[in-house]
């Protein structure tokens, strides 16, 4: 079915028609009216890297706009990371900042908080202790899951919440857990995501290649859909949170709401650059791709999810599209000297030439 698409972006509400819950007017007044407008105190666990560790930076910012006052606390060595991105923002936040260990409970801020964000951990031995110590006390727990955690389908590629999700991931053991201890939690559900003051290569990937005029290998056909997410836009749906009793006991797919297909990355920051997309497609089976170690960073099959549910119950609308943030994209990527740099495309070259 997804062969035949025409465009390598789709908006969401033509892919959903057939999966998306009926709007319901009465669950939309019903979510608004149960948001109390108040001041929170907020503790923000946050990982030391990935691909979702500056989503705490952004979600401090955002809170401590909206009124609320916020610690974050940072797993991880200070020294080692407090002058790299996204760490060296931390100054400017606007929030009390310590750094412990998720898994050590001595090591956690003191004073009470009303709601906790943990955008850490990803099993029970860094969850555990922190759900122990926080899930009876305040009044909203938030945990940070993964997209990633649902069971891949073929048929129905788009993940909607209540989807199988894989039994062995650790994410799923720690989402249990919260319902298991009755906690007052929410779970979000994040891929893909790009912005300033990242600590993992997204758009990067095709950009070094692509202004250095040099082929982009692409995994299988290229069609396959998947989902770039601008880091505010994911941090604004967080921050519905505080005061919003329709958000407890529910998960959420934290995405944007455009899907673009693999090809479609390269061919956008392509012509965002004034550039020609160069792409080649191999056989991510193959011997040369697993042998030579080329690293695409994104799966080669459809991965994307609906994020309808969040809009419904949390009235969340994103503001970007990474179409129209590639002009910002590019123009940042150009100021980090990369360009400057040698880079080792080894393993580029063995795939590229494997395909021909």
């Amino acid at each position: 079915m997804m062969a035949s698409c025409t465009s390598s972006f789709l908006p969401t509400n033509k892919l959903a028609a057939s999966v998306r819950a009926p709007r319901s007017p009465t669950l939309r007044v019903s979510a608004r009216r149960q948001v109390q407008v108040r001041a929170d105190a907020a503790l923000i666990v946050n990982t030391k890297g990935g691909g979702h560790c500056f989503l705490g930076l952004y979600l401090a910012k955002k809170l401590i706009k909206d009124g609320h006052s916020v610690t974050i606390m940072n797993d991880g060595d200070e020294a080692k990371l407090s002058g790299k991105a996204p760490f060296n923002q931390y100054p400017s936040s606007g929030a009390t900042i310590v750094w412990g260990k998720p898994e050590d409970p001595s090591t956690y801020p003191s004073g009470d908080f009303d709601i906790v964000y943990d955008n850490n951990g990803k099993d029970m031995d860094a969850c555990k202790p922190l759900i122990d110590t926080y899930a009876s006390k305040v009044k909203h727990y938030v945990f940070v899951g993964s997209a990633g955690a649902y069971v891949a389908n073929d048929v129905e590629p788009m993940h909607v919440e209540g989807d199988e999700r894989k039994a062995s991931a650790g994410h799923v053991a720690v989402e249990n857990y919260l319902v298991e201890v009755n906690a007052p939690f929410t779970v979000f559900q994040p891929q893909y995501i790009y912005g300033a003051h990242t600590a993992k290569d997204c758009e990067q990937f095709f950009m070094d290649r692509i202004l250095r005029d040099r082929p982009v290998a692409i995994p299988g056909s290229g069609v396959q859909l998947t989902s770039l997410s601008n880091v505010e836009d994911l941090a604004n749906m967080m921050a519905l949170v505080p005061g919003n009793q329709a958000a407890i006991g529910e998960h959420f797919n934290m995405t944007s709401d455009r899907y673009v297909t693999l090809d479609g990355v390269a061919k956008a920051i392509a012509k965002a650059a004034g550039k020609e997309a160069k792409i080649v497609h191999y056989d991510p089976k193959s011997a040369a791709a697993k042998e030579s170690g080329y690293k695409f960073p994104f799966r080669a099959v459809h991965f994307f999810s609906s994020v309808d549910k969040a809009k419904r119950v949390l009235g969340w609308k994103p503001e970007h599209t990474f179409v129209g943030d590639l002009d910002e994209r590019l123009a940042e990527f150009k100021a980090s000297g990369r360009l400057d740099k040698d880079v080792d495309f080894s393993a580029d070259d063995a795939v590229i030439a494997s395909a021909k």
